[in-house]
């Protein structure tokens, strides 16, 4: 065989990997093959923008990652990544005109590429890549769902992958330094940590710079500046944070919107690590990101409802596909976190509010563990720098409770029911200022009455959702530095986690034909982990991560079972009902929580 139709052949074999080329008949094929160059694209590289004119040609991405761009709406961008197999500009070459997206080559990137006089041959000779390109939605829409059983283990796992907290990729403590420091001893610990970016931190441990690599060139070499001067000098102020309960596909997003390469991850607001533009695509493409850039997108409660809508329909879709409950639970909660942020987000423009606040996630939202349909436990926490007077005082806190009672509403109309319990931020007993709430802790963790404990369950589980995390992180100090030296208040939270006992007769079988998985099976995972995580003062506020902190690793495994199952059946099952295998681990389970139960007796003598 000739070389030329050997390097066609292959060229075939490759593209037959990807729609369409994988349905389209083999004279088109080899029409195509024999019409494609390759071509490189280093890094930042731009393949095609509309300065470039009309669309002259096709671009197929052999490998690496190409990334689109396009200004939507002012200061929002709508962003598209390309891998292996994809294709741009193709509504231009259709259109005969400019693209309106500016595609920059992301990584080292080799292109096949195709004449547009060819391109347009091609849509003539193969109906199929005709189709494909004038209802390219469609047809992709299409193929997936033809091929969704033989590709669902590995695409879902990727997109729920990107859909995982920050913490997840964070593996190594973060580096950092004051804003005094020199400049030379920045450089020597960048190099001596093989880092590519050092965090600036203030005096609480809140990041107020970040310097990275691309600054030493720019900012350093190039000035000549004076290696004795203070970091502070060169750094880049007010870096772009994300709080490590948010997801890596927030991360990509805020990378292109900024423009950025590094995100810094906080935990209440201190520094906890670094996500770089790498870490995000050693996972993998970061197009599933989209449906979080919809949601921030939303101006009006209109669009959030019928985002909200599709994120339950997205989470059914998953988990009917066999994503599993860690990830599925992570994705749902990600997701409704962006919904009530963005709600929080447009109230906020028709409020004004005087002093600084934190908008607290309580309950299982707290802890990252919604199902389908959970209802709202929520509050509002403030501080007013000044010393206004008793008067200013109260209209502030009705001001305050105006804008949660809008939040409140809004978040229901999005499919989030009003807390039966009324455990919500519009309510007065929960919109209090930081002291105000010290003291609530404060006298619950001194008073363990009933009520006091029944209020542990939900308020201790808090995390913060939008506003000043700080203002959180310092009301969990308080809080966790109160329960670890109050022994009688953590005893009091045991006795009350061991009263939801999993259902196991005497010889370990399930001892009932009707199970309440989230009163009997999830309810003493969520209990026990958070006794022992506030005796050892852990900041985690979700049950796994909880009890991996304390080293139950086989509990949290146990607990997503559980978790998963029920996601799929729902709070109320019958034995006879499971599949046998699921009996079997259900009742490993049951053990698990038996065995954590077992822990809690011993640690505190029960």
């Amino acid at each position: 065989m000739p070389p030329r139709h050997a390097l066609e052949r292959l060229t075939i074999d490759e593209l037959r990997k990807h729609a369409p080329f994988d349905e389209m008949k083999p004279e088109a094929m080899a029409f195509l093959a024999s019409r494609l160059q390759v071509a490189y694209y280093p890094r930042e590289a731009v393949i095609a923008s509309p300065d470039s004119g009309v669309a002259r040609r096709l671009y197929i991405v052999k490998q690496g990652l190409v990334r689109g761009s396009s200004m939507a709406a002012a200061g929002s961008a709508a962003d598209v990544v390309l891998g292996a197999g994809e294709a741009f500009p193709i509504s231009a070459l259709i259109g005969r005109r400019a693209t309106v997206y500016t595609y920059r080559a992301e990584s080292d990137v080799f292109c096949w590429e195709l004449d547009a006089k060819d391109f347009h041959a091609l849509l003539e000779r193969s109906p199929r890549f005709h189709a494909f390109c004038t209802d390219h939605l469609a047809a992709l829409v299409a193929r997936s769902h033809r091929a969704v059983q033989a590709e669902a283990g590995a695409s879902l796992a990727d997109a729920a992958a990107m859909l995982a907290p920050l913490s997840s990729v964070i593996t190594r403590s973060p580096v950092s330094c004051g804003p005094g420091t020199p400049v030379r001893e920045v450089l020597a610990r960048m190099h001596a940590e093989r880092i590519g970016s050092m965090v600036v931190v203030d005096g609480q441990g809140a990041p107020a710079g970040i310097f990275t690599a691309s600054d030493v060139l720019g900012r350093v070499a190039v000035r000549e500046a004076p290696l004795d001067a203070p970091i502070a000098r060169f750094m880049t102020p007010d870096p772009v944070t994300l709080e490590e309960d948010g997801t890596l596909a927030d991360a990509a997003t805020a990378m292109a919107r900024h423009g950025i390469r590094h995100v810094v991850v906080t935990l209440d607001g201190r520094l906890a690590g670094v996500v770089s533009e790498r870490d995000l695509f050693a996972l993998q493409r970061v197009s599933v990101g989209r449906t979080s850039e919809r949601i921030h997108s939303a101006r009006t409660l209109q669009a959030l409802q019928g985002a909200a809508e599709d994120v339950r329909r997205l989470a059914r879709s998953l988990l009917a596909q066999g994503v599993a409950a860690e990830q599925l639970t992570a994705m749902v909660s990600a997701l409704n976190d962006a919904i009530a942020q963005r709600v929080i987000a447009l109230a906020l423009e028709r409020h004004a509010l005087a002093g600084r606040w934190c908008w607290l996630a309580l309950g299982s939202e707290g802890r990252m563990e919604q199902t389908f349909v959970t209802d709202q436990d929520n509050a509002l926490l403030y501080v007013f720098d000044d010393e206004p007077s008793e008067g200013e005082v109260k209209a502030r806190k009705r001001a305050f409770l105006r804008f949660a009672d809008e939040v409140n509403e809004g978040l229901a109309a999005c499919g989030f029911p009003l807390c039966k319990g009324d455990i919500m931020a519009r309510n007065p007993r929960w919109c209090l200022e930081a002291s105000e709430w010290r003291a609530l802790f404060d006298g619950w963790i001194r008073t363990p009455l009933p009520e006091a404990l029944l209020a542990a369950t939900i308020f201790f589980d808090f995390r913060p959702l939008a506003g000043e995390p700080l203002l959180a992180g310092d009301l969990r100090a308080s809080v966790l530095e109160q329960t670890r030296a109050n022994a009688a208040f953590l005893r009091a939270m045991a006795e009350n986690a061991l009263r939801s006992e999993p259902p196991l007769g005497l010889l370990g079988k399930i001892a009932a034909d009707a199970i309440d998985l989230k009163g009997g099976g999830a309810k003493p995972f969520v209990d026990g982990a958070r006794v022992l995580a506030l005796a050892q003062a852990r900041p985690e506020t979700g049950t796994a991560p909880r009890l991996r902190a304390v080293g139950e690793r086989e509990a949290a495994d146990a607990f997503h079972f559980i978790q998963g199952l029920r996601l799929r059946l729902g709070n109320e099952v019958r034995t006879e009902e499971l599949s046998p295998i699921d009996r079997r681990l259900l009742k490993e389970a049951f053990r698990g929580a038996a065995l954590l139960q077992s822990r809690l007796r011993l640690d505190y003598h029960l």
